[in-house]
């Protein structure tokens, strides 16, 4: 009876020891909750590496889908992922890339310049993934806007982006840096054009009716006086 005992002893410590190991471990095997938050996150205020621009905003995104949202000047950025976008949970960051930002080629100027990022554990993920929806939304933009990845060689119009009054709605399928222009104005509303005469009403027309009135006043008192010398002859 005593070496079963000892043996049941034996057994009862082995997995006392291995309950208390798996807990001192890192919870690698929990990475997937709701409060993971990736080692190594681009931060607020600071930079993201490979991704243009200051870091606005850093959006956990579970496996399960999610919504990351962040201001850059006077727009409003929101980006959504659909469920099963990425296996694992991501940081999807976004940029202010003022400084990045491209003067259009036929005019225009730029109403919101920014980034976006995805990192796993502090690392960018490179290459293509499943569309992600992104809607810019801004006063400054018109119907009339156009939407942009700035490249390297300069600005590659956005396939199939929807532009409204005040919002612009497109898909992305890599980390680009994306900007968001409003057109030149049109010719012919900027205002008078420069040199040309314009048409005055008021004093200068009553000073023309005036002189006409006298003019024909004294015709009138001439020829009265003609008449009258004429009689007294």
């Amino acid at each position: 009876m005593k070496h079963p005992l000892r043996l049941a002893f034996v057994l009862a410590g082995s997995v006392g020891l291995s309950l208390a190991a798996g807990l001192a471990m890192p919870a690698t095997a929990f990475a997937a909750g709701s409060g993971y938050t990736p080692v190594g996150t681009p931060t607020t205020g600071g930079t993201a590496s490979g991704l243009a621009g200051t870091v606005v905003t850093s959006t956990t995104i579970q496996p399960s889908g999610g919504t990351a949202s962040g201001t850059v000047g006077t727009a409003t950025i929101t980006a959504k992922v659909a469920a099963g976008t990425f296996t694992d949970p991501v940081q999807l960051v976004l940029t202010d890339a003022t400084s990045s930002a491209v003067a259009p080629t036929g005019g225009g100027t730029a109403v919101v310049t920014f980034g976006i990022g995805i990192y796993e554990n502090g690392t960018k993920v490179t290459g293509s993934f499943p569309a992600i929806t992104v809607t810019v939304s801004s006063s400054g933009i018109t119907a009339g806007s156009s939407v942009y990845f700035v490249t390297s060689s300069g600005l590659q119009a956005v396939s199939g982006a929807s532009v409204s009054n005040g919002s612009a709605t497109f898909s992305i399928t890599s980390d680009p840096t994306v900007e968001v222009t409003t057109p030149a104005a049109a010719a012919g509303t900027t205002g008078a054009i420069a040199g040309a005469t314009s048409g005055q009403t008021g004093k200068p027309f009553r000073l023309e009716e005036g002189i006409a009135i006298s003019l024909l006043a004294f015709g009138g008192l001439l020829m009265l006086g003609l008449r009258l010398r004429r009689r007294s002859a």
